[in-house]
């Protein structure tokens, strides 16, 4: 009799034993990922992603920016009459030293396996930007009125800064290089709300050598949604840590 249930005891033991490595075997493996993305050929990623193979969460911090420079210059002439005489010319210098733009989101990603090296992946995503952009213009030049001749100066600085939270789903693919590192390819379709706050102050030299200054501030409100071209588009290299 106790034999009988000493093996009914090892029966029930190896049931269990062999259900919790079968459980084991299908349970996806859990990872880790750190990542570089490049999206729109200025903007750039840092990626941390934290799951397993089927799912992944994933913050990320972007940085980005771009600076231009450019020269112009107009002349004109009105004559008419041998006792009238107008012209003017101009040179005007715009210059944006620093077009800046910044963000943090999250997401949640689920991936599907369509091969041995492609996955497909979506899933949804919240973010927040913040886009900073300072624009320089200074116009130099000189009128010719009847003779006498009188500055024609402005100088002008604009400011703007725009917040934008918004929320879209992740579209994407992913195509495995090796078992540690791995291409993402991905856009992000989002409704987004903007709030816009653009500031101006000029500086002018007229005819009748006076200066004058002017102080201009705006702000908006827009909705729309974004992300929906390719343009739009990020690629990520990722290395993919096993836990």
């Amino acid at each position: 009799m106790k034999v009988k249930k000493i093996k009914i005891v090892i029966a029930f033991a190896l049931i269990l034993i062999v259900s919790t490595l079968k459980a084991q075997v299908n349970q996806p493996n859990d990872v880790k990922e750190f990542g570089i993305g490049l999206s729109s050929l200025n903007s750039f990623s840092l990626q941390y992603r934290w799951g397993n193979e089927n799912r992944l969460f994933r913050i990320t911090g972007t940085i980005g920016g771009t600076t231009s420079n450019g020269n112009s210059s107009n002349n004109t002439s009105d004559v008419l009459d041998t006792t009238y005489n107008n012209s003017s010319s101009t040179s005007t210098s715009n210059k944006s030293p620093i077009n800046l733009n910044c963000g943090l989101g999250f997401s949640i990603l689920k991936l599907k396996s369509i091969s041995q090296k492609f996955e497909f992946m979506y899933g949804g995503i919240c973010s927040i930007s913040y886009i900073y952009s300072n624009t320089q213009s200074t116009q130099t030049g000189s009128s010719i009125n009847n003779g006498i001749t009188y500055p024609d100066d402005m100088t002008s600085k604009r400011t703007s800064q725009t917040l934008q939270p918004s929320i879209g789903i992740v579209i994407g693919a992913v195509y495995k290089i090796s078992s540690s590192f791995l291409l993402y390819a991905e856009i992000a379709p989002n409704i987004y709300y903007a709030y816009n706050k653009t500031t101006t102050n000029s500086t002018y030299s007229s005819q009748q050598n006076e200066i004058s200054t002017s102080n201009t501030s705006s702000s908006n409100n827009t909705f729309g949604v974004s992300g929906l071209s390719n343009s739009g588009a990020s690629l990520t290299i990722v290395y993919r840590i096993p836990k």
